[in-house]
């Protein structure tokens, strides 16, 4: 560590003298400042559980605000959060985090993501700012109310922290309740360029898919950091999924203009949908609070006889709550892709 560095840490900790000793998840006392201005997430689930709570707290992103994994627009986030500098990620695919950057933004908290594949590198690289520091668990869909609630306590929000865990408490209980008992669909899900990249079952980019009541066609350990497993057609036919959710725009138009997909069952029966992006993907890149409406969408598209969700009161609530946005019939239906359908392929007959 070098001199400017030890000083910008000197600088840190003279500034905060007033704190607070909290038990992170791990049970692991950690001092925090009694009054939190300024934080930041070190991974996406992280900063946008952070906006969630109070976005005016957060003071940087991972990545640009507006990215091929989501539709940030001003329609839909505050002017703050738009306007927020990179300060990078420990995960590459864009810009490095730089710790004495990071310090001078001079954060009280930073969030951190147990469930990340790289915890342990991000925690001892954090570790040397001397930043106050919390890890939370926030893979597993059914952790996400309790996380919500510790990280809102920690930011000094406890009564948002409770409306927001108390209404994703109530939703994810609902939807794991009416997919007991259910065959699960069998999904595949469609990444990469042509759509041949995927997530093996037990991956956390999977979760709130398996969750809502899917059963992942490929099964595998993960190769990689970043997942996008690769497969070829061939294998891809002998799978023949019930149901197919595609994660980007260029790669749903890149499988609906392909005619060998046309081949797949999912393709001829009309279960082809593309996941909404907006503000925030719903289920994946990254897995965030997005997932509380994520499931409910996911569980209607893979049971729809059984589970009946009215989705646009759902959405709209979601929105207003989380987001602190009205939407529209006519947003929601621009949302959820409504107007897409895999009969829209040029060479599929109905």
């Amino acid at each position: 560590m070098n001199f400017l560095l030890h000083m910008l840490v000197l600088c840190f900790i003279t500034v905060n003298l007033q704190a607070k000793v909290v038990l992170d998840t791990d049970n692991k006392p950690v001092t925090v400042p009694n009054k939190v201005d300024k934080v930041f997430g070190s991974s996406p689930p992280m900063n946008y559980l952070i906006y969630a709570i109070d976005p005016n707290k957060m003071i940087g992103l991972n990545f640009d605000a507006k990215n091929g994994n989501n539709q940030a627009t001003k329609e839909f986030l505050t002017p703050n959060f738009l306007s927020l500098p990179v300060l990078g990620s420990f995960h590459g695919g864009g810009k490095n985090i730089n710790l004495e950057t990071l310090i001078k933004q001079k954060p009280d908290l930073i969030l951190v993501w147990q469930d990340d594949m790289v915890v342990g590198t991000v925690q001892k690289a954090i570790a040397k700012t001397k930043i106050p520091t919390i890890t939370i668990p926030f893979r597993k869909i059914e952790d996400m109310p309790n996380a919500i609630r510790f990280a809102a306590d920690a930011l000094g929000e406890p009564m948002r922290g409770n409306i927001l865990s108390d209404y994703a408490t109530k939703k994810i209980l609902h939807i794991s309740k009416s997919v007991k008992g259910l065959k699960p669909t069998r999904y595949y899900y469609a990444e990469g360029a042509d759509g041949l990249s995927t997530e093996c079952d037990t991956s956390f980019h999977v979760e709130a898919l398996n969750f809502a009541g899917g059963q992942n066609v490929h099964k595998c350990q993960q190769s990689g950091l970043l997942g996008l497993e690769k497969i070829n057609f061939e294998k891809l036919l002998t799978y023949d999924p019930d149901v197919i959710i595609v994660q980007s725009e260029f790669t749903y138009q890149s499988l609906m203009n392909n005619p060998l997909w046309k081949n797949l069952r999912a393709i001829k029966t009309g279960n082809v949908h593309l996941v909404p992006i907006t503000p925030f993907n719903w289920v994946d890149r990254p897995p965030s609070f997005m997932r509380i409406v994520g499931i409910e969408w996911l569980a209607n598209i893979f049971h729809p006889k059984e589970i009946k969700i009215d989705l646009p009161h759902e959405i709209k609530e979601f929105y207003a709550l989380f987001l602190g946005v009205k939407i529209s019939d006519e947003e929601v239906a621009k949302i959820t892709n409504s107007g897409k359908t895999p009969l829209s392929w040029s060479g599929c007959s109905k």
